[in-house]
């Protein structure tokens, strides 16, 4: 090939950079949470569209970095206990269900994956790197719910449960010690789930998951404010 065929791309898209930029915002405390995020505003700063301002804060909402209401306008997310409390109320319910749906059909692809997943948050989680190993526990989960085959199950839960993960993140500067005694707990309970899986005793992998929870539950009551 004697002529250049192709263009030099960039290594991360626009996108990517302005979600990197507002979420390391976020997590510094510069962008406070319940504080309105103007998207003209910020398209400005950035000097790009309001179009790709709009993209990058769906991604943000994904990760549970924003809350996006119609007609209102998005802003950083904020939970208070009782936020959080109501959460766990309902994830208590729904996620084990999820986990035991998952078990039966699960293919030794979908196994596989979710070991990767669990080696990537054990990795992360021994490099002290936080911002990784939530998010590749946070995929570990999102899989099992995705692996149940119900997708209102899953949607209720992705709806309910993401901005919690956003929540350890943007706490774990203050309350490091906490941050890591869950961190703790979160790989011990991937690993049993997995274990349950491999010996087929699906019934056990719901109980594991279901008193995992309450025990988060219980922990958030003294971990957030009032």
């Amino acid at each position: 090939m004697s002529t250049t065929v192709f263009q030099r791309v960039e290594p991360v898209s626009k996108k990517a950079k302005v979600v990197a930029s507002l979420k390391e915002a976020i997590l510094a405390g510069a962008v406070q949470p319940g504080e309105p995020i103007v998207e003209a505003k910020i398209a400005q700063q950035f000097g790009v569209g309001q179009g790709l301002i709009r993209e990058a804060l769906i991604e943000l909402e994904h990760q549970g970095f924003v809350q996006r209401t119609p007609f209102s306008g998005t802003q950083v997310s904020k939970l208070s206990s009782e936020d959080a409390q109501q959460i766990f109320d309902l994830r208590i319910v729904l996620e084990p269900l999820a986990v035991a749906l998952a078990g039966p059909f699960l293919s030794s692809e979908q196994m596989a994956e979710l070991e990767n997943l669990a080696d990537k948050a054990r990795k992360a989680a021994d490099a002290k790197n936080l911002d990784l190993f939530f998010e590749c526990h946070l995929v570990f989960r999102r899989r099992i719910w995705e692996f149940s085959g119900n997708k209102y199950l899953y949607q209720a839960l992705e709806r309910a449960v993401i901005p919690l993960y956003a929540l350890y993140l943007l706490r774990r500067s203050s309350k490091r010690d906490g941050i890591f005694s869950t961190v703790v707990d979160c790989l011990e309970n991937q690993d049993q789930i997995l274990a349950a899986y491999r010996s087929g005793e699906f019934a056990s992998a719901e109980r594991i998951s279901r008193e995992f929870l309450l025990r988060m539950k219980e922990y958030l009551k003294t971990a957030l404010p009032h």
